[in-house]
């Protein structure tokens, strides 16, 4: 990558993607004018100057210029994407509004208790209003019933106002779901029961994605005719067709502990399977130049009908784009630099929509292919190996290594973890997945033939099969995935900049490059050393935001103490989603000691008998109304108050036995209980907090 003029698209895609991530992390609301006057005048003139600055060696300067436009459009078309920036944005008019007319976006999926989807509203209306357009996307979660859902994609339906809002994280560490789905354009979520909303019996839906989802479900159908069921039907359908809806959580699980995940999405290597198949197929078009033509137009159209019968998802989008930039290349004679090709459908999907740069499967897809492309030659290079079959098996785990290298900055930072075994997994799932794929490709195509689709129907099932298993079985030896892996953001910044400053240094061979990538490397590892080290000496507890669930996180350095409900720890997703990323962040275990609100318990730091919980200096105490209400003579003195369950309001009794600093009402407390407390609370001028709100730390210190 010496000659920076053969990547044209590299240069555009830099500039373009850090004014994206700039309108996103540091909001400077300019005036539209002004933005599209600074970047016309920018661009005319370095368009003008161009050939003067070359005259005078000074051509880098146009360089900075236009990389500065670039910036700027990236800049504006992130601002332009904003859903509350637009006219019609439904919550400018919400307080006139009565009900929304609104289309089904999405295909809508099967949840535990809901059947979700993805609404855009195209109209509201209100008693003393006419109809109005309407611009925004909402989530909605439609009430299970007995009877099939009867919705699909593109269906009209009319649904009440308000549409709620979507509330932040409430616990330290714990996923911003609503950042997530602004991210996606949603700005809104509303659950709707049976009788709260009403299908209007019109359908609105785009014809080629309407299409694509009934084709799909025919090709579902078909799958599970040829005798294809339970898991094996899940990861077929996941594999072949993106739909993962019927994917069961162990296997999930048994897949991420692998480093196969990428296996279930339809990505890169199943477009790049089937290119090689059908280029395979038509060898016999290789005579003429006609033909050579016709050859590359058939496999344009076959990658691009795959991509719509597979749901048009991002992913398989990606692909399709960078192979089409591939395809084109050869027709118009030109082979192109493949790294000018990934950048270029990189850029052009985030002209489409900017807010792909903060989708994970976005940076994955892009850093694993940019990783195999320039690091797997020289990986595999390192080692000679005379057998042909072991040269293989280096070959692909040289691909594994690539893309894994490439990878580790996103995983750490997203994901806290690593897999171990990611380099076993691939060399056994790589030649199986192409069996699949290939095997799921013929099923497809005899799917309406009798008796030859149920034995194909086997062949499919049968590879699968040998694939859960080889996957249970990695996932089951020690210590396949590591977990609790927390980088801060500036860590996760030095990272991305050592794995660019690798890839530079592959390419140019220049000493100094990987000097700098060695001491971005040395800069994350002195600052993860020093937060361990800070880690020693913190303490504190915290109240937990958790709906339905009490949970309070004693901390005294490595260790903690967690104070729960057995229905909690016994749900491990909401135990994940609202405790455990404040433990990954503090370097806590995922596995503290749990201790009952009926059992005393004591340690070093910590001391529970009864409803009084003595930590640190603090005092806490279990409101109680059936077990303390006689047993004291006089107003004991506590630092907090914890209220939970169904208990009537009564801050009068709690006043009466404690003297309480502050009043603290858990989530597991319903709503209306909650609304009496604060109010009575607020009469005894008692400092009181909702943990609904969020969650509540308090330091030894405070």
């Amino acid at each position: 990558m010496s000659d920076w003029s053969k990547y044209p698209f590299v240069r555009m895609l830099i500039p373009f993607a850090l004014g994206i991530w700039c309108c996103v992390c540091l909001p400077w609301d300019w005036p539209p004018l002004i933005q599209g006057v600074a970047g016309l005048l920018i661009f005319v003139f370095a368009i003008i100057s161009s050939s003067t600055l070359e005259r005078q060696r000074q051509s880098w300067l146009f360089g900075v210029m236009m990389s500065c436009y670039f910036l700027l459009a990236g800049y504006a078309m992130t601002q332009v994407h904003r859903a509350e920036v637009q006219k019609a944005y439904f919550r400018n008019f919400e307080n006139d509004t009565t009900y929304y007319v609104a289309r089904v976006y999405d295909y809508p999926t099967e949840r535990p208790n809901s059947i979700r989807t993805v609404l855009t509203l195209e109209y509201q209306f209100g008693d003393s209003m006419p109809s109005r357009p309407v611009s925004g996307k909402v989530m909605a979660y439609f009430q299970k019933s007995d009877t099939m859902f009867p919705l699909k994609y593109g269906d009209l339906i009319a649904l009440p106002a308000p549409i709620r809002e979507v509330s932040g994280p409430k616990n330290p560490g714990e996923f911003d779901y609503r950042v997530y789905l602004m991210r996606k354009g949603i700005s809104g979520q509303v659950y709707l029961k049976d009788g709260d909303w009403l299908d209007l019996q019109v359908n609105n839906a785009n014809p080629i994605y309407a299409f694509s989802c009934r084709f799909r479900d025919v090709l579902l159908a078909s799958l599970q005719r040829s005798g294809l069921s339970d898991n094996e039907f899940g990861v077929a359908a996941a594999i072949l067709l993106g739909y993962d809806d019927n994917l069961a959580d162990e296997v999930r699980k048994n897949y991420v502990a692998a480093g196969s995940m990428h296996i279930l999405c339809v990505s890169g290597m199943h477009v790049g399977i089937i290119y090689l198949l059908a280029s395979f197929l038509l060898g016999f078009l290789n005579r003429k130049k006609w033909q050579k033509t016709l050859k590359q137009a058939l496999l344009l159209a076959l990658i691009w009908f795959y991509a719509l019968i597979a749901g048009l998802s991002p992913s398989i989008l990606r692909s399709a784009l960078m192979i089409t930039f591939v395809i084109v290349g050869e027709m118009i004679r030109r082979k192109g630099f493949i790294i000018n090709s990934i950048a270029a459908s990189a850029f052009i999907l985030l002209c489409i929509n900017p807010n792909n740069l903060f989708e994970i499967g976005f940076l994955l897809s892009y850093s694993a292919v940019v990783g195999i492309v320039v690091l797997q030659r020289p990986i595999y290079n390192l080692l000679y190996v005379k057998n042909k079959l072991l040269d293989k098996a280096w070959e692909i785990t040289a691909v594994a290594l690539a893309a894994q290298i490439a990878t580790i900055p996103f995983t750490l930072f997203y994901f806290n973890q690593f897999t171990t075994y990611f380099w076993l997994s691939n060399l056994f799932m790589t030649p199986i997945s192409f069996i699949v794929v290939i095997s799921g490709m013929v099923l497809l195509l005899v799917s309406w033939i009798p008796y030859l689709n149920t034995l194909v129907g086997y062949m499919v099932w049968g590879a699968v099969y040998v694939m859960n298993w080889v996957v249970a079985r990695i996932e089951s030896l020690p210590f396949s995935i590591i977990k609790g892996l927390y980088i801060s953001d500036l860590e996760f910044a030095f990272l991305l900049l050592a794995f660019v400053l690798l890839l530079l240094t592959v390419s140019l061979q220049k000493r100094g490059l990987f000097i700098a990538m060695l001491s971005c490397l040395l800069v994350v590892m002195a600052s993860v050393t020093v937060r361990l080290y800070a880690t020693d000496s913190q303490q504190g507890m915290t109240f937990f935001s958790v709906r339905n669930h009490t949970a309070v996180d004693f901390v005294s350095g490595g260790d903690h103490v967690l104070l729960a409900d057995s229905a909690l720890m016994a749900d491990e997703s909401i135990v994940d989603y609202s405790l455990k990323g404040a433990w990954v962040k503090q370097y806590l275990s995922s596995h503290p000691q749990v201790v009952g609100f009926e059992e005393d318990f004591s340690c070093d730091y910590l001391c529970k008998k009864s409803d009084l919980i003595s930590y640190g200096g603090k005092l806490l105490a279990l409101w109680d109304d059936t077990r303390l209400s006689d047993s004291l003579s006089y107003r004991l003195p506590v630092d907090y108050v914890l209220v939970r369950g169904k208990q009537n309001p009564d801050v009068q009794s709690v006043a009466n036995i404690y003297e309480a600093k502050t009043l603290l009402i858990d989530g597991s407390v319903p709503r209306y209980l909650a609304e009496r407390w604060m109010v009575q609370a607020a009469e005894k001028q008692l400092p009181v907090y909702d943990l609904s709100d969020g969650a509540f730390g308090v330091g030894l210190g405070e």
